[in-house]
């Protein structure tokens, strides 16, 4: 079943994630880096030492084919973004894994591949992929829920679930925090760094 066979995928990345960021200082790769004219280094190029070329970059059910990054231009052979947050967004450069208070709540991976030209569950594929995740509903058609209308994702501390999400549109969500779905949110289990009062924002 693909969406088994994604959340497998998702695990394994996962892992090789971490352990990336266990002889990194404990930080995730970059998302991208330019190595040449319209030539670029990906997180995926990375992990390639993790993970041992398992073929568990494509979701069955969303390969990517030859999209390119809509900004950039490159290639991405991967069906899952991560998640754009742990790197030059809070802090210029990497953000440390040990700083973050609720692992099990925030999202690591979700599912990308091909963007929907015709919102998240249309079939009508565009040429163009996202290599990292932004949030579900500023972009919906970029994170798509292609498993009869839920998507795959992976959390920081390396569970992986099936979830509905929450939010494919900015009515009273909040994209830099808010929910996914699941229980799962953008960051830190909905609340800002160092913060954890309060309810979490949606």
């Amino acid at each position: 079943m693909a969406r088994v066979r994604c959340q497998s995928n998702l695990r394994r990345l996962s892992l090789a994630l971490l352990l990336y960021a266990q002889d990194h200082d404990y930080r995730f790769p970059i998302p991208d880096y330019p190595v040449g004219p319209s030539r670029y280094r990906t997180w995926v190029d990375l992990l390639s030492m993790y993970v041992d070329q398992q073929p568990i970059l494509q979701c069955p059910w969303n390969e990517t084919g030859d999209a390119v990054h809509p900004r950039k231009g490159f290639r991405f052979g991967s069906s899952y973004a991560l998640n754009s947050r742990f790197w030059n967004h809070f802090t210029p450069g990497p953000f440390p894994m040990d700083n973050l208070e609720l692992p099990s709540q925030t999202v690591l991976l979700v599912e990308a591949g091909r963007e929907r030209a015709d919102g998240p569950f249309g079939r009508k594929r565009t040429n163009r992929i996202w290599h990292t995740y932004w949030d579900t509903g500023a972009m919906p058609g970029s994170y798509p829920s292609p498993h009869w209308r839920k998507m795959n994702i992976v959390a920081v501390d390396g569970h992986a679930r099936t979830i509905t999400v929450s939010h494919y549109s900015l009515d009273g969500h909040n994209p830099q925090l808010g929910r996914l779905g699941g229980g799962v949110f953008n960051w830190n289990g909905g609340h800002p760094n160092g913060d954890t009062s309060g309810p979490p924002a949606e």
